[in-house]
């Protein structure tokens, strides 16, 4: 029965006197800073990617699939805008192969910003004109 005394007694006394910080922390106090972009002054490609939709699991696929090409030395993801912006070795690192890859994985549309996708179908027959 002491020992049931005791224990009560010492979790009054810890939860009075808990181990509490008297700083108040904000998102904007405890938020990293995003890292910088391309420091070394790379090219970059920008890839525009439509089919994007959300931060949780859109964004991380991307930025996983472009960072694992060769010549990729940085990459920016932006839900915002919908593209990728990568800095890149160009001398190794190949755009249709990194655009192919996310369309594997089901972004549909990807392409080059700035440059049409090109139809896989090719171009619809038109009839000469007579």
């Amino acid at each position: 029965m002491q020992r049931l005394s005791r224990l009560a007694l010492l979790l009054a006394v810890t939860s009075c006197c808990g181990c509490t910080d008297s700083t108040t922390e904000t998102p904007e106090t405890t938020a990293a800073a995003p890292a910088p972009f391309n420091v070394e002054g790379l090219p970059t490609v920008e890839i525009s990617v439509p089919d994007m939709m959300c931060e949780q699991s859109c964004v991380p696929k991307v930025r996983k699939s472009l960072a694992s090409r060769a010549g990729v030395k940085d990459v920016q993801v932006d839900l915002e805008t919908k593209t990728a912006v990568v800095a890149v070795d160009e001398s190794e690192f190949d755009v249709d192969d990194a655009i192919a890859d996310l369309l594997d994985l089901g972004f549909d549309g990807t392409h080059v910003a700035g440059v049409e996708p090109v139809d896989p179908a090719g171009p619809a027959l038109t009839p000469p004109e007579n």
